[in-house]
């Protein structure tokens, strides 16, 4: 295993069961980001409210920031995915109402909901048909007003903007609707951790400091996380944190199963837990 960082830097956790997220409490996250049960393999779906529930209850009970997915389906079959119909946008506002009405979150504590909503636009109006995706403004001013006195994190819904090379104006839009955090892989690569992602992170972490902080995440492993992390160790925990689900694979199969060896071995490289 890679040797830690310079520095301690902080780790966020996608859970998808009240237990994962127990676990990754007392194996050293700095804090969860809670999605439905069976939605791995979908990218992560708004999770319920008893999940949470039993999150908070006693004797045992979650004590780090929440950040709550709110994303009421997967990927479509076909067309671009996060342009939601009203029917979901109707869903996702009633949802994060209901967080809020239900005392369980506490925006003081850094808990805070993710969610994201792009839209296709024509990329050149002398070919038909060639579209870009952009952020929907509309739509997310409506979801962070809904949201408020609650933070708000963009999800990976970003990735195709970043792919686009349009990073740094995408993220200056985001902090301007008055999101807090932005969770991207860097592009459309599986991995936030390969070489051009790291570089494009490492460029919106030095351009956006101190207007809303980088969380990199997606396919970041124990096996790949020391070189992104020793590339981004520059920045301070105000400008970038890590984002893993590190879930057990069983026979070369994904589970919802948290890998505490997997989680350690990662926490350990980001120097939140000392070396056995």
């Amino acid at each position: 295993m890679s040797r830690p960082c310079a520095r301690k830097m902080h780790l966020e956790v996608a859970v998808f069961s009240a237990e994962s997220a127990l676990t990754a409490q007392t194996l050293g996250a700095s804090r969860v980001e809670l999605n439905a049960a069976g939605s791995y393999s979908v990218g992560g779906l708004t999770p319920t409210i008893e999940e949470l529930s039993r999150l908070r209850a006693q004797p045992r009970k979650l004590t780090l920031p929440v950040h709550v997915m709110v994303r009421p389906r997967g990927a479509p079959a076909e067309g671009p995915d996060f342009v939601y119909s009203a029917r979901e946008l109707a869903e996702m506002f009633t949802a994060i109402c209901r967080f809020k009405a239900s005392g369980l979150m506490n925006p003081l504590e850094g808990d805070r909901f993710v969610f994201g909503a792009v839209t296709e636009v024509d990329n050149d109006e002398d070919v038909p048909g060639d579209k870009r995706i952009e952020i929907d403004d509309g739509i997310c001013t409506a979801l962070i007003e809904v949201a408020t006195p609650f933070g708000c994190v963009f999800h990976r819904a970003f990735d195709p903007i970043a792919a686009s090379g349009r990073s740094i104006d995408g993220a200056e839009q985001l902090a301007k609707l008055g999101f807090q955090g932005l969770l991207t892989a860097g592009g459309l690569n599986s991995s936030c951790c390969n070489q051009d992602s790291v570089d494009k992170i490492g460029h919106m972490c030095h351009r956006m400091a101190g207007k809303i902080k980088i969380i990199a995440g997606g396919g970041l492993r124990r096996h790949n996380v020391a070189k992104a992390a020793a590339q981004l160790a520059v920045y301070d925990d105000n400008t970038v944190w890590f984002h893993t689900a590190a879930v057990k694979t069983i026979n070369g199969v994904p589970t919802e199963n948290l890998d505490a060896d997997e989680l350690v071995d990662v926490l350990t490289v980001l120097g939140q837990v000392q070396p056995a």
